[in-house]
């Protein structure tokens, strides 16, 4: 439990050091709900399963909700990572929506290579995923965004893993995705 509370710590902080403006970051998302900001609205105690031995953890950052599920100890060599944030979609659709994130993601980020996009079904709700990889302080991650739209705003899923990793955790992550409900 140590371990995953030091983990949690180095992600916030990292979350932290790479916002440029004292802000939330952009790696997955284009407008992230404020706390502040009508609450009504998105449903912050959406349900999703994680995999046994995996722990989940909601934190706040910059006025941003995120929950973090965090791998065992066991799968630290591939640092597998998943967190979950909302955003609001401006009444713009799935397709845009995602088009949208994956432009911004590319535009503002360096290292970003965009790979492959389809789609999923979760629950009742058509969601949206796209793989990327992306090189942050000399480090390759393999990612896969999740995006999951309810009543106007995205539930965004980014999951990653060390480069060549993603293969071994795709399932693994589809089936999170698919786990979610509100």
């Amino acid at each position: 439990m140590k371990r995953q509370s030091f983990y949690l710590f180095i992600i916030s902080f990292t979350i932290l050091l790479s916002c440029k403006d004292g802000k939330a970051p952009a790696d997955n998302v284009t407008n992230p709900v404020s706390l502040s900001e009508n609450q009504q609205n998105p449903n912050f105690n959406y349900k999703i399963e994680p995999p046994k031995g995996w722990v989940m953890h909601d934190t706040t950052l910059q006025d941003i909700k995120y929950r973090f599920i965090l791998a065992p100890d066991s799968l630290d060599y591939e640092r597998p990572r998943i967190n979950i944030i909302i955003a609001s979609m401006q009444g713009s659709g799935i397709d845009d929506f995602t088009t949208r994130n994956m432009n911004n993601l590319k535009a503002n980020m360096e290292g970003i290579i965009l790979l492959e996009r389809g789609t999923i079904n979760v629950s009742s709700f058509n969601a949206q995923w796209f793989t990327y990889t992306k090189e942050q302080n000399g480090v390759v991650r393999d990612m896969i965004n999740y995006i999951i739209p309810v009543r106007g705003f995205a539930y965004m899923i980014t999951c990653g893993t060390n480069k060549g990793s993603m293969e071994k955790y795709r399932l693994l992550f589809d089936e999170i995705a698919r786990s979610f409900r509100v």
